[in-house]
């Protein structure tokens, strides 16, 4: 079910602290609403009792859809800080699977660290993809353009709204001013030729061992060395 509790925040302009009502769960299916709430960029957002000041709060949040059984659980992080939000997401996972009913069948369960992954990873699932596969393209998308697209400075979100039947549709964003650049386009039947090549077990465990989980993420992976993004 959807989950609101009191959160003590400052404000970032005035830096009054204040006490404030924040979403820490939301279920789509219970509340249709807070989806759109949360794709407008309006979810968590208050207004500072003292200057009037409105802002977003980023904050931990599980994001649920049952009917296409996923959870999406939100952990800001940059950096470092990732290994530790992995460590407790795996915690978090371990409590909701021992949470569920006996024989019921356990929800996909994912991370994201910042709110653009959150929206990205969505628009992803709900495109009926799959997000390994999805990171594995965009990897292959990288390791061929590094020269214009270093992972460094840029980032490559998923565009669901441009997808259509012929071309899976990637949005280069410049990270360090979030400014949309271009787009790249990515042959879906290319897509489908993967998707029944790691369909084999052998190649399967190729995939997780190249995304472990349980962020995936090919930025990362291509960061990983130099332990920069």
């Amino acid at each position: 079910m959807s989950r609101r509790a009191l959160h003590n925040i400052a404000c970032p302009r005035c830096r009054c602290a204040q006490s404030v009502e924040l979403y820490d769960a939301i279920n789509i299916a219970e509340e249709p609403g807070l989806r759109e709430e949360l794709m407008a960029n309006r979810l968590n957002v208050v207004a500072c009792a003292a200057c009037g000041f409105r802002f977003r709060v980023d904050k931990p949040l599980l994001y649920h859809d049952p009917a296409r059984g996923f959870l999406i659980w939100l952990q800001p992080a940059a950096g470092d800080a990732a290994d530790a939000a992995e460590r407790e997401f795996r915690e978090i996972s371990a409590r909701l699977q021992r949470a569920l009913p006996e024989n019921a069948p356990a929800p996909a369960l994912h991370l994201a660290l910042d709110r653009v992954e959150l929206v990205e990873r969505i628009f992803l699932l709900e495109a009926g993809l799959d997000a390994r596969l999805v990171e594995y393209v965009k990897h292959a998308i990288y390791t061929k353009n590094l020269a214009r697209l270093d992972p460094a400075r840029k980032r490559l979100l998923f565009n669901a709204q441009d997808s259509d039947a012929e071309n899976l549709v990637f949005v280069v964003q410049d990270a360090a001013t979030r400014r949309l650049e271009t787009v790249i386009h990515y042959r879906r039947e290319a897509y489908d030729a993967l998707a029944e090549m790691f369909d084999d077990d052998a190649q399967t465990a190729q995939l997780l061992d190249l995304f472990p989980g349980p962020y995936i993420s090919a930025r990362r992976l291509l960061l990983a060395p130099s332990k920069e993004g």
